[in-house]
């Protein structure tokens, strides 16, 4: 298998090239691994949607590439040479062959496949009524529309003469499900298989020929996995029953990575969640912090202004005095200019009747 040694700038240049999920599928990485490469070389990734912004020629940031001595400085990538895919994600891979092996052994240990489940049982007679109730047209794409409106319907297109054969594998591929612990569901018109507590949409179809503006049934029974990226396992040398060990494994593959993913996407929220309380907290802190600082400080003033009202009430009584001007009306002036510096003092705080819903501080009523 052939390798190529990037160094950290030529990564750089390799991600902001093409698609993490594009570049997993050329080299033996995951898109798990892909992301792990990046954080340890301390590479940014292209966000969401600066592909599709990139293709219909809008403006898109790309980050700049910036040196760094903490960093991961080169990456070994072998090129994917299987067709099928299979093997070209090393991570994956061993768990796609351990989770076949332990389905062969099971289908082994089992005469017939059958559904046990009643919920299953009624989605797969409901289908078949249903399949056999439309009226076929070459109008594929209207008959997956009206397929998908009904809620009890598992999403299969298939022509009459497939429909038996589609059931029966509707019916094998529900019970192997079972078997795995796992089970189907329909959510929004569109079926999908619960594996690690993941949806994963699937579509059973016949597979069509184009000729000219017609289109065809050709006999061909095919499962798509119909996430990002889409995926399909059809009739070929070997028949689409067949198939199934290896179609259970990859799904389960697929279910546990978006579980991984998921989980580390939770917990990316939780840190988040924790910064920002711990952000919140530290905002309030310091609040506080100001709001106590600027009461000492107001008290401060306060009081140094009431020393100065006392002082400068007794410098007026004592110049009354020593003029014998000090009349009654003087003498009641100074004792209610007393009473306001014993309100205004912040070791004292007397009662003021007229003054009790003033601020303090800016003097102003509130």
């Amino acid at each position: 298998m052939p390798k190529t040694i990037f160094s950290r700038k030529e990564f750089y240049d390799l991600v902001w090239s093409d698609s993490l999920a594009a570049i997993s599928r050329k080299y033996n990485i995951s898109y798990n691994c892909l992301r792990e490469v990046c954080r340890e070389m301390e590479i940014g990734i292209p966000p969401n949607g600066y592909w599709t912004q990139l293709a219909f020629g809008k403006s898109v940031y790309k980050e700049r590439f910036w040196e760094s001595k903490t960093a991961k400085q080169e990456i070994s990538l072998w090129l994917r040479i299987d067709e099928d895919g299979e093997e070209y994600i090393s991570s994956d891979t061993s768990l796609f062959i351990k989770n076949k092996a332990e389905i062969i052994q099971q289908l082994q240990s089992v005469q017939n496949l059958k559904i046990q489940n009643p919920d299953h049982l009624y989605l797969l007679e409901a289908t078949k009524e249903y399949c056999q109730n439309q009226n076929y047209s070459a109008d594929f794409r209207n008959y997956r529309l009206k397929s998908i409106d009904s809620p009890h319907v598992l999403e299969v297109i298939v022509s009459r003469k497939l429909l038996n054969r589609a059931m029966n594998f509707m019916s094998q591929f529900i019970s192997l499900l079972e078997i795995r612990g796992h089970s189907i569901t329909i959510k929004y018109g569109n079926t999908h298989a619960l594996i690690f507590g993941q949806e994963i949409q699937i579509l059973l179809r016949e597979k069509i020929n184009r000729i000219n503006s017609k289109s065809e049934y050709n006999g061909k029974l095919c499962l798509k996995y119909l996430d990002y990226p889409e995926r399909e396992w059809a009739d070929g040398l070997t028949s689409l029953e067949d198939k199934l060990p290896d179609i259970i494994a990859k799904l389960e593959v697929i279910a546990y990575n978006k579980k991984l993913e998921h989980e580390e996407y939770e917990r990316q929220r939780e840190e988040e969640r924790l910064l920002k309380e711990k952000m919140d907290a530290l905002t309030a802190r310091k609040e506080k912090e100001l709001r106590d600082f600027k009461s000492v400080l107001g008290d401060a003033v306060r009081y140094q202004k009431a020393i100065e009202m006392r002082n400068y009430i007794n410098t007026i009584k004592e110049f009354a005095i020593k003029n014998n001007t000090l009349t009654e009306e003087k003498r009641q002036w100074i004792e209610w200019a007393l009473k306001k510096a014993d309100w205004y003092d912040p070791f004292i705080e007397a009662e003021d009747e007229l003054l009790n819903n003033v601020n303090k501080d800016t003097l102003t009523f509130m």
